[in-house]
């Protein structure tokens, strides 16, 4: 999927989740958005890359879709982070990173979730910058703009 339909899936998971958290939605969200763009950090021309020049170097030495699209990137990063006793930044990036994986398992090109543990390659209908593509982001739109009425006003 295209950067712009994770950050809607982001911002999604991100609505739906931080009130079980307790958490403060004005930092919650701006990093669960920022969560589901970090996993294509290993494709060269992806939105993380544009926006973060150090790391254009990742995709010289990760395949897109490999490594960076697992579970284990996931629960890693998540852990750093928990370690660093930073949770609060740490579970929102998660959130994001997972909502990123899960809508990358729509795409045909599909996300094998635990590599390099296994070939097992979750594909879904969707091509990347199609049509459905495009409905299924109008669709998790209205749902961001629902959830953003429905917590806010």
């Amino acid at each position: 999927m295209m950067g712009r339909t994770h950050m809607a899936f982001g911002f999604l998971a991100g609505m739906l989740t931080y009130p079980f958290f307790g958490a403060n939605w004005l930092l919650f969200l701006p990093l669960a958005v920022l969560g589901s763009l970090a996993p294509d950090v290993d494709h060269e021309n992806s939105k993380i890359n544009r926006m973060l020049p150090i790391t254009r170097w990742i995709p010289k030495f990760f395949q897109h879709r490999g490594f960076f699209h697992s579970a284990f990137a996931v629960i890693i990063l998540y852990i750093v982070f928990y370690s660093a006793n930073l949770k609060t930044i740490g579970l929102p990036i998660a959130i994001g990173y997972a909502a990123h994986l899960a809508s990358d398992c729509l795409t045909q090109a599909g996300c094998n979730l635990l590599h390099p543990v296994s070939n097992f390659r979750i594909s879904g209908f969707v091509r990347t910058d199609g049509a459905m593509e495009l409905m299924i982001m109008g669709g998790v739109l209205l749902a961001d703009a629902f959830l953003v009425v429905k917590h806010f006003l």
